[in-house]
C-alpha cells in the first residue's frame, strides 16, 4: 500500500463522517501532522504509521481492515467463536503482596465457550504466585478476574493497595449489637 492508496482510505472515512469536499490538508489535520510535513512525506511516499493508528483507534476502526482489508479474527475459524484477552506477567502474590512497576502483558485467545461457562464478559488473566491460597489456588495459577462482578459477602478478589497486587479470600462478617 502506497501513501495515495492510504490518503484515500482516510479521505473516506472523513466523508463517512459527514466532512465534504476532502483535500489532503484536511487528512493532515485530522492526523495532527503539520500539512508542508505532510506532503513532504507525501512526496517521499512515507506513511505516518503513528498518526494513523492513533486516528483509527479514536474511531474505533480495525488496523487490519483498514491495511489489509480483513480483521485479525478472520485467521480464527470464526470471530464469535473467540475472543482475544491479555494474560499479564505481573506480581499477583497469594501472600504478602507484589509491587508492579512495568506490567507487561500477552495477548491469548480464548474460545468463548470458556468464557460463557464462567459467566465472566469483562476479562482478562494474571498468573499468581504464593503458597498462602493453596490448596484453592497453587504457586503459579493462571487466574481469571472478572472486572465487572460487584463484591459480595464471600469470594476470591484481586486486591490492589500501595503495598501491592494481592488475590485474597475476602469473607463480609456482619457485626450487630444486641
Amino acid at each position: 500500500m502506497d501513501m495515495e492508496e492510504v490518503i484515500e482510505k482516510l479521505k473516506d472515512i472523513l466523508a463517512s463522517e459527514g466532512q465534504t469536499s476532502i483535500k489532503t490538508i484536511d487528512v493532515a489535520k485530522a492526523l495532527g501532522i503539520h500539512p508542508d510535513t505532510f506532503n513532504s512525506m507525501k512526496f517521499r511516499n512515507s506513511i505516518p504509521y503513528k498518526q494513523i493508528l492513533n486516528f483509527l483507534q479514536q474511531r474505533q476502526i480495525n488496523i487490519n481492515f483498514f491495511f489489509y482489508g480483513s480483521s485479525p479474527k478472520e485467521n480464527l475459524e470464526c470471530e464469535d467463536k473467540y475472543k482475544i484477552l491479555r494474560l499479564y506477567k505481573v506480581n499477583a502474590t497469594l501472600g504478602g503482596g507484589g509491587i508492579n512497576e512495568f506490567v507487561k502483558y500477552k495477548e491469548i485467545i480464548v474460545d468463548n465457550t470458556l468464557l460463557d461457562f464462567f459467566k465472566v464478559k469483562d476479562c482478562e488473566f494474571i498468573t499468581s504466585f504464593g503458597e498462602s491460597m493453596e490448596p484453592i489456588i497453587k504457586d503459579g495459577s493462571i487466574c481469571l478476574i472478572d472486572k465487572t462482578k460487584p463484591f459480595k459477602d464471600k469470594g476470591i478478589y484481586v486486591i490492589n493497595t500501595r503495598e501491592g497486587l494481592f488475590v485474597k479470600q475476602v469473607l463480609k462478617i456482619s457485626l450487630k449489637l444486641h
